[in-house]
This record gives C-alpha cells, structure tokens and sequence, in this order.
C-alpha cells in the first residue's frame, strides 16, 4: 500500500526530455501535528523514470509473489507467463518490453521522507530504496517438467528490495482485483483505481480530497494543467470506473478560496448482495460450501459460527477474485471482511443496466400500448356520435371535410380512392365531430373507456 498513496511511474510510455526526478507532496495529521510527506523518484541516466507499463509490469510481479505467499522476496517467473498475465502479445517486442521494464524498476531509487509507513513500528519513517534488487532472465520453455512429472521452478527470477519486502511481510498490503485492473483501458484509470481502491480499504462509502492534491501528488498529473484540464482528463477516468460499477458517483464540491474537492462514492456491498437470516440449514450449507472449496470442516464450522452471513457473501464473490488457491482466499477474505472485487462489481452494474433497460422498454411498449388505446377508443366514440346524426347533418360535415382535404392537400383530392385520401378525410370528419358535439363524444368516449380492460386484451 505504500506503492499506492504515492506515484513511482509516469502516467505516459514516453520519457519527457530532461525529466529525470519527480517529487510528491502531502500533509497529513500526526501524533505530534501536521507532517509533510515527501516523496521523490529518481530514475536512472541510462534508462529513466518508470513508465505507464512498468506500473502494469509491478502489479503482475505481485500477483506472482502472492501466488507464492510472500514466502521470499526472490520471486520465481518465467517471461512467457509475464506476458501472460499482462495481456501482451507473445512475440519478441513484448520480451523487449518486459525487460525494460525491469531495467526501469531495478535502477529507480526513491527517497522517502516520513512517507513511507513502518507496519510493524507503526510510524512513518524515512527510507531510500529500489523497487527490485536483481533480475536474472533466462530463454524458458513454458510449463517445463523435471523428469518426475513435477514442476520445476524456473530459472528465471526478480527480487524484491529489501525495504518493499519487508513492508510485505508487515502485512501492509491488500488484496487487488487484477483482472479488473488489467483490464481497464487507460493508464489515468489504473492508477485512480489503485489509489481509491487502497482508500476504500477502511469501508467508508465516501472518499474527499482536493483537485490539485489528487491530480498532481497522487496521480501523477502534469503539474501545468489548470482545473479544468484536470477535470477534463479525469472525466474519462471517472466514466470507465462508474461504467464498471467501482463508483457510484462523483461529484465536485467547491470551497470559498480553494480548489474544489473531489467526492467519490464507493459501491458498498449493501447495494450487492441481498441480507438473508442465516436459519440452521443454511449454517449447513454454508459450512458445506467451504468444504467443496478447500476450507477443512473445523475451520468451515468456525468461520460460520462467528462470521454468519459474511461467509456467504464471500461465496459469492470468491468465483471474481480467480484464486489460484480458493481455500486461502476464502479464509483471508470473510476474516478481513473484504470489499467486494472490482469485476463482480462490473458484472452486477451490467445486470443493473440490462434490468433497467428492460424496465425503460416495458414502460414505452405501456405508454405506446395506452397510446393506442385511447386512439382507437376516440375513433370509436366520433364514429359513434356520427352514426347517430341526421343523414343531412352527416352530409354537410363529409362535404366540409372533403373541402379541407382538398384545399389541404390537392394532389390527394385527386385520388379519392387511395388509402391515404380516405384516412385523411377520417381524419377531418372526426375531429369536426368532437368540434361540435363535444358532450356527445366526450360521454361515448366515457362509455368505451369503461370497458378498456377488454379493448386492451385484444391487443
């Protein structure tokens, strides 16, 4: 998490001429008052600041670690399942790509000034570190087997430094939804992803902070751009995140002398899944679900007997997490009571979004179902009215209609057999009806609307 408060990559995959150090800075509330944190990275002459990609390349180093259960900081890989989990193409440019990559994560230095959170002491503290230590990259075959069947490990390898990894085994980390940060589309949204996500972490449903604060120490943003930049750039940002359901909104709130706020409202898992009474079956089969997964029964029957609903709310959201160890994942997740994955919540704002366009159908097929309707029943009550008139008055109101028809339209007058001159002469002789005899309708109309239940089903 430390890695998340602070950007260590630039926002772009181009290095900026003669930029080779940037610098981050924040106030925040200690035991002893107001402490400045100061965070600057340092890239190296040969091979610069991190870029966009390298974050990308990070956040897969730790989805490996975490596979291996932070058990070492030298970190086993090959480079063909680095680009899987990267999503980049298998050819020779992405090992290219990989590689600098690394380059650019071992020579980077970062100093830390009361920055950097001691998990174990509890304080910020001052450090000066790399990201990793060493790599070794060797030509690998994918899935190579020992002569016993067994997986080998590979040859290849990277090492975490010392510093990050001991923040790691500290416990300072959470669990991130990768498949969901893999996949969203731009550089800006990765990065406020991770940011939020780590902000979220407390379980409070809104999040504040200022516009420049958020733009240029958090995230990395040119420190030129005006406020209306920002928010032009961060719209997009902002639309992918609400899209797939991480945020349930966004909002500006100005402040008298200062740069407005930024306000994001977390989708809390409330709005997610469904509360239910836990009776004495379904203790049961919650107990027997985390046995189908891995959990042992002693452990199933603990987790249900002091966590009730929350284990299954965790079975719901264990098959969007795509653990490699489901048991382990289980486990961690109700006693950490986790927030719900970044991808579940994309699922659920789809199904959201397909239920309400199906509701916004059905009320447009009502309203033009009633439409119809009430067409069809005002015809009716004029015609009706018009059958009941003295032939010589129904004469006079034809005459004056085919009249209109026409002055209105001659080229129709023409051809008074075609459908379109006898609906338009319907039409006129209708409305003169309701014209002059607006009681006599208006009670037939009435009448027919009584029985609009029957009307409808006909349709």
């Amino acid at each position: 998490m430390n890695l998340a408060e602070f950007p260590f990559a630039l926002l772009s995959d181009r290095h900026p001429r003669d930029l080779n150090t940037v610098s981050f800075t924040d106030t925040i509330q200690g035991e002893d008052g107001q402490v400045e944190r100061v965070w600057t990275v340092t890239g190296s002459d040969e091979f610069g600041l991190p870029l966009a990609s390298d974050e990308l390349v990070y956040v897969a180093l730790m989805e490996v670690t975490k596979d291996q259960n932070f058990e070492s900081r030298t970190v086993y890989v090959t480079r063909y399942d680095m680009i899987k989990r990267l999503g980049w193409p298998d050819k020779g440019q992405s090992y290219t790509r990989l590689q600098a990559s690394l380059d650019r994560l071992l020579s980077v230095t970062i100093k830390a000034e009361r920055a950097f959170w001691d998990n174990k002491k509890r304080r910020y503290v001052d450090v000066g570190f790399h990201i990793i230590d060493d790599y070794a990259i060797y030509d690998e075959q994918p899935g190579r087997k020992a002569r016993s069947g067994k997986k080998r490990l590979p040859y290849s390898y990277v090492a975490w430094n010392q510093v990050v990894f001991a923040s790691f085994q500290s416990g300072y980390i959470k669990h991130l939804d990768t498949a969901f940060f893999f996949g969203l589309r731009s550089a800006l949204s990765r990065r406020l992803y991770r940011y939020l996500d780590k902000k979220r972490y407390d379980g409070k449903p809104v999040f504040r902070i200022g516009l420049r604060k958020l733009a240029f120490e958090k995230l990395g943003m040119s420190r030129n751009y005006y406020p209306s930049h920002i928010k032009q750039e961060l719209e997009r940002a902002h639309q992918e995140l609400a899209d797939t359901g991480f945020l349930r909104g966004v909002e500006y709130q100005p402040r008298p002398g200062a740069d407005d706020v930024v306000a994001y409202r977390f989708t809390s898992r409330r709005y997610l899944v469904e509360q239910e009474m836990i009776s004495e079956t379904k203790v049961n089969e919650l107990v027997e679900q985390l046995v189908a997964a891995g959990v042992t029964r002693t452990v199933a029957d603990q987790l249900v007997a002091e966590y009730g609903e929350e284990t299954r709310v965790q079975l719901k959201y264990l098959a969007f997490r795509a653990p490699r160890d489901p048991a382990a994942v289980l486990v961690e997740a109700i006693r950490g009571r986790w927030e719900p994955p970044a991808s579940y919540l994309q699922v659920r704002k789809q199904q959201t979004d397909q239920e309400a366009s199906a509701r916004e159908q059905k009320t447009r097929m009502d309203a033009a179902k009633r439409e119809h309707i009430e067409e069809m029943i005002q015809h009716q009550a004029a015609d009706g009215v018009l059958e009941d008139l003295p032939e010589d008055v129904r004469d006079r109101i034809e005459q004056q209609a085919d009249a209109e028809v026409a002055a209105s339209s001659p080229v129709l007058a023409d051809r008074p057999d075609s459908a379109a001159y006898i609906a338009l002469l319907r039409d006129k002789v209708r409305r003169a009806v309701m014209s002059e005899y607006p009681a006599d309708f208006n009670a037939r109309r009435e009448s027919l609307f009584a029985g609009a239940d029957g009307v409808g089903d006909d349709l």
